[in-house]
């Protein structure tokens, strides 16, 4: 789709994972759970290009992995410096730029199509799930200071999608340093965020965990219906 640019962050350390390979290059039933993201990416045939962040050190390879068809951008030291750079690359030509995470395996064409469409009318989106577990607030993670009424707390997820121009004046006027959503930083604009509902299936990976229901969740969708 010409002027729609998808963007994969992968130049996370996964420290959560408690490994010295990060989370995004672990195999998932034999293949690198970022490249299970990429293959969702292509088989929806929604992006002029696709774009991959990547650590520094890791651009050679992952180049020579997925080849010439995809471009391979360097990261920076925080998620927020990953994702400008991404949007850097993109170039003046981009409407959409939708941003996803490489450790989400599972998103489907209708999101993806749900957040370019949803951009292109209101800017910027956001992609959510209720919450079905009681939230809770704590101010020093010891005692808890309320419990909020959770049906007016969402749980984001990726992608998130946005005008090119929008998104990359909030990178370019905001304060904040280490925020970790790009939603965040158009909101500082005083710009609304859509939302459209996400799927439980659309996991992020961050844990051994994880992986493990990610390899169920393979073995089941590969079962005869």
């Amino acid at each position: 789709m010409k002027g729609v640019k998808g963007i994969l962050l992968m130049a996370g350390n996964g420290i959560r994972f408690d490994e010295d390979i990060p989370k995004q290059f672990h195999l998932l039933k034999n293949k690198k759970v970022y490249l299970w993201t990429l293959e969702r990416f292509v088989q929806s045939n929604l992006f002029e290009e696709i774009l991959l962040v990547c650590a520094e050190e890791m651009v050679a390879s992952i180049q020579n992995e997925v080849g010439p068809d995809f471009r391979v951008i360097p990261g920076g030291k925080t998620r927020q410096e990953s994702s400008y750079k991404g949007l850097l690359a993109c170039g003046e030509n981009t409407e959409i730029a939708l941003i996803h995470d490489g450790v989400r395996p599972f998103v489907s064409e209708e999101i993806l199509k749900k957040n370019i469409e949803t951009a292109r009318i209101h800017g910027a989106v956001d992609t959510c799930i209720p919450s079905s577990d009681t939230i809770v607030y704590s101010t020093d993670s010891e005692t808890i200071a309320a419990i909020p009424h959770r049906a007016q707390y969402l749980r984001g997820q990726t992608p998130q999608a946005f005008s090119y121009p929008l998104i990359l004046k909030a990178h370019e006027e905001t304060k904040k340093e280490n925020a970790t959503d790009d939603c965040s930083l158009v909101l500082e604009l005083g710009h609304s965020v859509s939302i459209i509902e996400g799927e439980e299936q659309n996991l992020k990976i961050t844990t051994p965990m994880d992986l493990r229901i990610a390899e169920e969740h393979l073995r089941l969708d590969a079962l005869p219906h």
